[in-house]
Parts: structure tokens; sequence; C-alpha cells
């Protein structure tokens, strides 16, 4: 159904006149007597042209009356607006999806990355959930996609879940490893807080974490791995997958930092302190004006401490210069499970990296260090790789008073919302969330079989965490995501079974939409086919400015429009040639809807 492309395209050819590659707007107005589409681009080039709007849009009208276009009628109205009437039968005999956008480069997206310290917390899920369908979303749009997990093998975190195993016990029973490390990783910061144990033993841990092929060093490699597999799985029941598992500890056994430190020693922006609170240590020079002595973010800009520590930035910065193919080196690979392939000390050759674009999946608080990666790759010369570097980020997920009371978290502080703290041990594990889940959908949809619930329980986690938009911090509270009605996912694979169980009762009455003419269609009906025809360009906005959120949108309306068509236009009870259009509409919107649960990673059942 390519309606809104081909009129955007006619419409700047007919406009070339006056301005050429003008950006043409399509819209569709509120109500149906202004037509399915208008555009404004008269009035847009009234400005330039110096003309009466109303004689530009007159003559635009008149160029595109000449061309072949699936419309009734197009009508000029005050003050300029052109609108357009859609003859549908014309407009529908295209199909349904744009040719998919070609591509020859590749686009890596990193995602999820969680430190592999504990199990993982709604939190992780919600960047999950945005990384993987960007993926399958740019996937749908014809690109190449390789998606990446860093595992930060070599950080603090690590660090201390480490010390916490050697110094602490936890007397909770864990089925997971995950979860004891989680409970023994909060009673060590516990200790931290109290001084009955020392930092500077984490310290150590950390140093021979780095130093690698020591005692702890196995250890941590041993912890991280069982920790980073359970995160997997547990991803993998939400069908998120990846490509590629990076490993920090591999980028420094490979000597990437030398290569990325001699590049960056060519640039004068890199530079070593010979004075004040950060002597002896190598900082990159940011150029954004802030007070150098003040700056919140100075330790993000610290790259070399003074005792020759790499900092996190510093591995990011190599790290990132692998992923566009800009080093002389590459990891060593081994297939982890099938599909799946991890970084390795040794192992085979693999074509991974080389992306000709890269987006990472990081909350908001990281932005500023993705702008010192990004300024390292324009500071050594690399100007377009930093232009093709997209930071995604998104806000933290808290959640309700109501919830967190289900959670068995304490709420008598009378606060409305709950943050988590992993130091602390306060939040929601995402085995605990599917758990919760579960019985909160079991108790909506009691004639449901078990693998239903199942299914609608993750398809309401995952959906409630991609209906905002990315940048929103988000409230989650159980009761709201399970709901029926509503912006829900629940709700749209209700509409998706009610649409499929009329389609089966017609195949089973030997009814067929062969023949379905649109003309005349009512305004329900209409509405429904306006929407449907808009599905390119959401689906090709979203995907350009990294929006998961607005093909939830696009749903969900899909969705409203679908159930008041239901209830206003009868399917099975019309007459023939009503009964064929509306079955029709019901197939497309069925259709529609699957393509929108496979970018969205929810099931498609036909049946509750």
């Amino acid at each position: 159904m390519h309606v809104e492309q081909t009129l955007i395209e006619a419409i700047a050819a007919a406009a070339s006149e006056f301005q050429n590659d003008i950006e043409v707007e399509l819209e569709q107005p509120a109500q149906l007597i202004h037509g399915d589409y208008s555009t404004n681009v008269a009035m847009k080039l009234a400005r330039v042209a110096r003309k009466n709007p109303l004689t530009i849009a007159e003559t635009i009208k008149e160029k595109l009356e000449r061309r072949r276009l699936p419309v009734t009628a197009i009508e000029v109205v005050k003050p300029g607006f052109i609108n357009f009437f859609i003859e549908w039968d014309e407009a529908l005999a295209d199909g349904d999806e744009p040719q998919a956008l070609s591509s020859s480069g590749k686009t890596v997206i990193e995602h999820t990355s969680i430190n592999p310290n504990k199990s993982a917390h709604i939190g992780h899920l919600r960047n999950a959930c945005i990384g993987d369908t960007l993926a399958r979303l740019l996937k749908a749009c014809g690109e190449n996609v390789e998606v990446h997990n860093y595992v930060d093998d070599l950080g603090n975190q690590l660090a201390d879940t480490l010390t916490a195993l050697l110094q602490t016990d936890s007397d909770s029973v864990a089925t997971r490893f995950g979860d004891y490390c989680w409970d023994v990783y909060s009673r060590l910061n516990e200790a931290y807080d109290k001084g009955t144990i020392s930092t500077s033993i984490r310290d150590e841990v950390l140093h021979k974490l780095e130093e690698g092929n020591n005692s702890t060093a196995w250890l941590g490699y041993v912890v991280a791995d069982k920790i980073t597999s359970e995160q997997i799985e547990e991803m993998g029941q939400f069908g998120i997958d990846y490509d590629l598992l990076v490993w920090e500890r591999d980028i420094v056994q490979r000597g990437f930092w030398h290569t990325a430190f001699q590049k960056l020693q060519q640039s004068d922006v890199f530079v070593k302190q010979d004075s004040g609170p950060q002597a002896g240590c190598w900082v990159l020079r940011m150029s954004d004006n802030e007070n150098e002595e003040s700056s919140e973010h100075q330790s993000d800009k610290v790259l070399v401490r003074s005792n020759g520590v790499l900092t996190y930035t510093a591995k990011d910065i190599a790290y990132h210069m692998w992923k566009f193919g800009l080093l002389n080196d590459d990891f060593a690979y081994k297939e982890k499970w099938p599909g799946l392939w991890t970084t390795t000390s040794s192992g085979v050759p693999a074509t991974f990296g080389r992306g000709d674009a890269v987006i990472n999946v990081i909350d908001y608080r990281q932005e500023y260090p993705q702008k010192v990666v990004k300024q390292a790759l324009a500071a050594v010369g690399y100007e377009k790789e930093a232009e093709r570097l997209f930071h995604v980020p998104y806000g933290v997920v808290s959640l309700s008073k109501q919830t967190a009371n289900q959670l068995g978290l304490e709420t008598e502080d009378g606060k409305s919302v709950y943050a988590m703290s992993g130091r602390k041990g306060i939040g929601i594990k995402i085995s605990e969330l599917i758990q919760h889940m579960k019985e909160a959908v079991r108790a909506q949809s009691t004639d449901a079989s078990e693998a239903t619930v199942e299914a609608l329980a993750f398809a309401a986690i995952r959906y409630n965490m991609l209906r905002y938009n990315t940048t929103s911090d988000i409230v989650f509270d159980l009761t709201e995501a399970t709901q029926v009605t509503g912006n829900t996912g629940i709700y749209l694979i209700y509409t998706y079974a009610r649409a499929n169980s009329i389609i089966t009762k017609a195949k089973q009455a030997g009814l067929s939409p062969e023949g379905a003419t649109f003309k005349g269609a009512e305004d329900a009906e209409r509405a429904l086919l306006k929407h449907l025809a808009g599905w390119s360009t959401v689906k090709r906005k979203a995907a350009a400015s990294f929006e998961p959120n607005l093909i939830c949108t696009f749903a969900f309306e899909l969705a409203s429009l679908y159930n008041r068509f239901y209830s206003q236009c009868p399917v099975l009870k019309a007459e023939p040639l009503e009964q064929a259009k509306r079955l029709a509409i019901t197939e497309r919107v069925s259709q529609q809807l699957e393509r929108v649960f496979t970018i969205l990673g929810l099931p498609s059942l036909k049946k509750i």
C-alpha cells in the first residue's frame, strides 16, 4: 500500500516549478469531509515564491490531475491546503508492503550490555527490548543488522561480586547463581557502608582481574560466564537474541587500546596532564565549553589514570574503532550456542564488526561518555564514523507503589514510585517479574491455557517496555500492563485473535473476500484503510528516528479503529458485497498486525 509515498513524490514533482527538493508533508485530516490526506506545501512555498498560496495550490492541483494517481478528487481549500480523496480500489491494488530499503552497508547495534555480576532486573529488560526492536525494525526496512552484547567483565561490579563471594554468605535459598550473587552483592555494599569490609579488598580483586592469568582472574571468568549465560537465556524468553558477545577482557588482551592510543596521540586534544587533580592522567579535551576544573563529567574525559589503568571510556573508544573496522586487528571467535558467537582468546576468524553505522542503546545517564567516544573518533580523523555513531538513550524504570507492594518491597514511606537500586538489592528481577505477570494474566484470562498465559505475560511485559518514548522514565504497574483494554500488548493480541476468529468462521462458511470493492466505504471502513495506508511512512520514520514507540502507537490506533469497525460494521451477517469488503478489510488488519508483532516481538495468537 504505497499511497502516501506515491502522493508525496507526485506533489514534490508538481511543486518543483516553485522550489526544487521541497519537503512535502502529508497528514490525515481529523474529519473525513476534508479528504483522506492533506498537504500544506502551497503555504510553505508561498514564502519562497512570494505568491498567494491558493494560486500555488491551484497550479499544483492542475499538474496532479494530469497524472494517474489513486484519487477520486483533489480539492483546494483556504488558506491553501490541498486535500486528496483516495480511490481505495486502485490504491490497494499495489499490495501492502513497500519495497524494502536497499543497503550495502552494515548497522551494528549494541544493546543489553549488563554487568555480569548478578541477575538482570526490569531496567535492563527495557534496554534489551528497545535494542531488539530496533534491530527487528531496521531489518524490516531492508537493513543488514548485526547485534552485539558487550560484557564488562573487568569492571568494579564484577570485582564487587567476587569480593562478596569470597567475603560473605547469604542465607537465602537461590535456584540460580545470579540470584545468589544479587543477595551477596547487596550484603557486601552494606558491609562497605558499615566499614566491616574495606573497599581496598575490591580494589585488589579488580587489579587481579585486569592483570589476568591468576586464580582471581580465572574465577572472574567463570562467574561472569555463568551469569551472562543466565542473562542471555532469560532474554531469550522474550525473543531477544544476539549475534556476538564481546568481552572486555578480550579487548584488553588483544591490545586494541595500544593501537587506539597511538592514533589518539596524533591529535592535539589528547594530552597528558602535568599538574592539577589529574596530573599524570591522559585526558581528552572536550569542545563543550565546560569549566575544566568544575565539570561534573571531568572523570569521563580521563582515558588513562595516573597509575596507568585504563578507564571504561578508553576501552570503549578502542571497541568503537574496532566496530567501524578502523583497527588492523580482530578478535578470535567461537560459537557459544547455535547462532550466538563470542569473542575469545583463541578461536577462529569470523566477519564481525566493520559497521557503516553503529547504534548504542545505553541509558541517558551515559550520554556524556558517549559524546567522549564520538569526539575521540573525530579527533583522530574519523569524522564520518563519528557522524554515524548514534546513541539511543532511554529513561529508567521505577515501580508503582501498588506493584512494589505486590513484590514485597517496603512502601510505608509514602512514596508514589520506587526506584531500583542494585547496590541495595532493591528492585525486581526479571525472573520475579515473569512469575508475577503470569499470575496477573492468569487472573484476567481464566480460560486461557498455560502456554497462552505465558505468551500473554511476555507480551504484556515487552510491550510495556516499548510503548513509551525511549527517553521517558517509566513507572511499571503490573495491573495496568495486563489490561485487555487500553494501550497494552494483551489488547493488541486480543484484537488480532478477534480478527482471525472472523476469518476462520468465514472460511468454514465458504465465504471469501474475492471481488471486494471499496467504493462507497463507510466512515469506519475508510478510517481503517487510511490508517493501514500510513504503515510505510510510520515504519520508515520510526527506523530513521530510532523510536520503536511509534510502532506501538500505530498498532494501538489500528486495534482501536478495528474494534470500532467491528462494533459498527457487521462482517459475517452483512449483505454479500459488504461482506466481501469487510472480510477483505479484516484480512488486511490481521496481516498488518502480524507485521507489527514481528517487529515488536509479540506472539501472533490466533486463538486465546
